[in-house]
């Protein structure tokens, strides 16, 4: 038979020349299986596919001193004969407590050359915090984007160094192979290049910035040196947790560690706390004092400190024995034993299968490692809190919030009774968001002092694409908001930040009456406090100018009157002070709305024209509401003027604030106090009792309609700068 014809023939013993050629052990392949003791075949439609050994391989082994070209894979390779390339993949660090884009995961890639399939492995790391070990288990992996039953597959021309690999949607950036691997590619004339450097991972970076690793920061390079005189008969006291939580039932034990420089020896005593005792620590002996082994056996065996043995040699006679000493032990067991080299802060003792952290010492122990082995730094690490201690914190943070808000409510009140009774306030604000719509729209932001609730109103602009009107209605906080956006009355400003629901707002400005009723009670309102406001007005001018004259020149040319909206503008210093300030200021120095001046007669018909329109006529339970109210005087038909206001208040009279401050004015007696005739005052808008003719549309822009333009007296802005400094 010819050298040729062999390869048609079974490969068995005797049939050819050279029994290197063939296997003596078969593996089972991944398309065997075994459960329950019950062998199967897995795909066995797949087993009409030829798998031969691919060419360049062939010609890899060939030069390594084997012919397996036209061979099946299974004959030509061992399971163990494998490519391993690593290489990482960045998942997703959503969730993560750090807030990481991405986390790193480094991997291996086992390429198996008996049947081409690929494992990946993730190498475990100690306390990494999640799952590693088997990545993806050894299989064909399909290209992308191809059928996992029909292939095509990986293959190894696939898995190039440089490249990124798509397995199953994972994208895997392959950095390097081993020393095998490269040899044969090399020989396969495919070089890989070289290794590459991993990137760093974010998530193992941030635990070493929050001490979430127990680094060993403080390990000193120790040489073995004997111990000085004098610190034969001294102890090295440190103090370390043992963290049980973790498992049923387990606390949080803190401990004092003790070594004894004389012998070598330690011992371990916890500290329990006990209200029963004075210092509230009691301490109870946990480890004596002994030499503590770094690692196991806790158990030593019978006679493992023994340096002979007896042997025992029997005679034929029962009743005589003989007995010989045997120096020739078998294996020693070797214990090694803590030395105070093996001590720092941030070191994990092994206690007998107990994990102690030591994470501070006294200053004695410090002293010593600094004159003993020059060790300059001793790094603190955070011992974690023990359940009362939480607790603690949570019931002093619960108590402060109680007393916050106990202080709010107690200021909310004092106003409710000195006159904020039905006070709303009211501020303009714009929604904080990056959509060039929304950003433009106007709102307006009505706050109920009585109850604390709020509502939301959006201004109608003309051919803006908005509806307008009502956009939150009056109601408090939801419950699904977020407790740190919670706002309160005297919290709200011009220039701060809120968050409503879902949507966040500015406040840009305030009306009028709000702002008088905060600068008022500067007490509950410290941000409208009037001098505070001018105080810091003043300092910012004195850093920048010579005189208030120079400011007043270059800002105001030495104008009389300015608008409101430029001295705002003019006060911000380039958003150096407080928005609210210059608000405040504006306010206080605002020009009188230039009201035309105007007859009684254009003022009496005019009003009874308004009262008229608002279809008011009960004007005598208007008098009996004056008339049951107190007065401060001792004639007849005059009241104080806040309980004119409230009357009028109380009986819906339709007029505006303006006009009714106009006509208390008009019928107030100074002479006597802050006192208004109201018998003559509903006598003059009794359109019923005495009717006049109705006024024209003159007058009644000349009473009614406020200028569109605000101006501020800047002289009396720098005379109120000047008296504060005085």
């Amino acid at each position: 038979m010819d050298q040729c014809d062999r390869s048609l023939l079974p490969k068995i013993p005797g049939i050819y020349q050279s029994y290197l050629e063939i296997k003596d052990k078969y593996p089972i392949g991944n398309d065997l299986e075994c459960i329950d003791n019950v062998r199967f075949i897995k795909s066995i439609e797949k087993k009409n596919e030829p798998l031969f050994c691919d060419d360049d391989v062939a010609m890899v082994m060939l030069a390594k001193g084997r012919n397996v070209i036209k061979m099946r894979n299974w004959l030509a390779f061992d399971d163990k004969q494998v490519l391993t390339y690593y290489a990482f993949y960045k998942k997703s660090g959503r969730g993560s407590s750090g807030g990481f884009d991405h986390i790193l995961k480094r991997l291996k890639i086992i390429y198996f050359l008996v049947d081409e399939t690929i494992q990946v492995n993730e190498p475990t790391k100690p306390n990494s915090g999640y799952p590693q070990g088997c990545f993806i288990k050894k299989q064909k992996i399909p290209l992308p984007g191809c059928d996992q039953e029909t292939g095509p597959y990986y293959r190894l021309p696939d898995l190039i160094v440089g490249t990124t690999v798509t397995f199953y949607g994972k994208e895997l950036k392959i950095t390097g192979v081993d020393a095998f691997t490269r040899d044969f590619l090399s020989t396969m004339g495919v070089p890989a290049m070289a290794n590459e450097q991993f990137p760093e991972d974010p998530y193992f970076e941030y635990r070493k910035k929050t001490a979430l690793d127990i680094t060993l920061k403080n390990k000193p390079n120790f040489s073995q040196n004997q111990l000085p005189n004098g610190y034969d008969g001294l102890i090295l006291r440190f103090r370390g947790y043992w963290d049980n939580r973790y498992q049923m039932e387990g606390e949080l034990h803190f401990y004092e560690v003790l070594y004894y420089l004389i012998d070598d020896t330690m011992e371990l005593v916890e500290e329990i706390v006990d209200e029963t005792k004075v210092t509230g620590i009691r301490h109870k002996m946990i480890v004596r004092r002994q030499r503590l082994p770094t690692e196991g056996p806790w158990c030593p065996r019978p006679g493992h400190n023994v340096k002979q043995d007896i042997l025992n040699v029997m005679s034929i006679n029962k009743n005589s024995f003989y007995y010989t000493m045997d120096s020739q032990l078998g294996d020693e067991q070797k214990i090694t034993y803590y030395h105070c080299e093996d001590l720092f802060i941030g070191k994990v003792l092994n206690v007998y299968g107990r994990s102690v952290v030591l994470f501070s010492c006294d200053q004695f122990t410090k002293n010593f490692y600094k004159n003993v082995y020059n060790l300059e730094t001793f790094n603190p690490i955070e011992a974690p809190k023990t359940m009362k201690e939480i607790e603690e914190e949570m019931l002093n943070q619960k108590r402060v919030e109680i007393i916050l808000k106990n202080h709010d409510e107690v200021l909310r009140k004092r106003l409710l009774k000195y006159g904020g009774t039905g006070m709303i306030f009211g501020f303009l604000i714009k929604m904080i968001t990056d959509d060039p719509i929304n950003r433009g729209r106007n709102f307006m932001l009505k706050y109920y002092l009585d109850d604390t609730e709020f509502a939301i109103y959006e201004y109608r602009e003309t051919n803006s694409g908005m509806r307008g009107g009502m956009f939150r209605s009056k109601r408090g906080f939801s419950k699904d908001q977020n407790q740190a956006d919670l706002f309160i009355f005297h919290q709200l400003a011009v220039g701060i930040n809120i968050s409503i629901d879902e949507f966040k707002f500015n406040i840009t400005d305030i009306d009028d009456k709000t702002l008088q009723f905060m600068i008022d009670n500067p007490n509950e309102f410290s941000h409208s406090n009037l001098a505070i406001a001018r105080s810091k007005t003043r300092e910012l001018i004195n850093n920048r100018f010579q005189s208030l004259d120079e400011f007043r020149t270059k800002y105001f040319q030495d104008r009389e009157l300015v608008d409101r909206d430029e001295f705002r503008e003019v006060l911000s210093f380039e958003g150096e002070l407080n928005p609210h300030i210059a608000v405040v200021l504006a306010l206080k120095h605002k020009r009188p709305d230039p009201y035309e001046p105007f007859t009684e007669d254009v003022l009496r018909s005019s009003v009874q024209d308004a009262m008229r329109k608002g279809g008011f006529i009960h004007f005598d339970g208007l008098k009996n509401n004056f008339r049951s109210r107190k007065s401060r005087s001792d004639k007849v038909g005059y009241i104080a003027c806040t309980e004119v206001i409230k009357a009028m208040k109380s009986n819906k009279v339709p007029l505006t604030e303006e006009i009714t401050s106009i006509l208390v004015n008009k019928f107030t007696d100074t002479e006597n106090g802050c006192i208004v005739n109201f018998e003559d005052m509903v006598e003059f808008i009794d359109y019923v009792k005495n009717p006049v003719e109705p006024p024209s549309r003159l007058a009644r822009e000349l009473l009614f309609v406020k200028p569109k333009k605000v101006l501020v007296r800047v002289n009396e802005f720098i005379d109120g700068l000047r008296s504060e400094t005085q």
